[in-house]
């Protein structure tokens, strides 16, 4: 149960990031509510999973997840570059936490 709560927490870190990425471009309607509600329900089944978890793991996948998902949303919805670098080091984290997943 706990390494589901650490991945809802990392796809929530996402939405903490387009929260504030709307807080940049005054759309302080729908950013706020959602920065709240996001970061509050992130750090939260953050702390869950952190229960089972050990601390240093659980903090490189929530934060691996968000990076992954920020980038893929900055490349599918607000046309960011596309470049085969990027896509290397994605892979990277993503081999990163998945080893880490493997080890504990």
């Amino acid at each position: 149960m706990s390494w589901l709560f650490l991945i809802i927490s990392g796809i929530l870190e996402i939405f903490v990031v387009k929260s504030i990425r709307d807080l940049t471009h005054k759309k302080y309607g729908t950013a706020v509510p959602l920065y709240c509600i996001s970061l509050t329900s992130s750090l939260l089944l953050l702390h869950m999973a952190m229960k089972d978890i050990d601390v240093s793991v659980a903090y490189a996948v929530y934060t691996g997840i968000g990076v992954v998902g920020t980038i893929l949303m900055g490349i599918l919805f607000w046309h960011e570059r596309l470049s085969f670098e990027k896509f290397f080091y994605v892979g990277m984290i993503v081999s990163g936490v998945i080893i880490l997943k493997l080890s504990t």
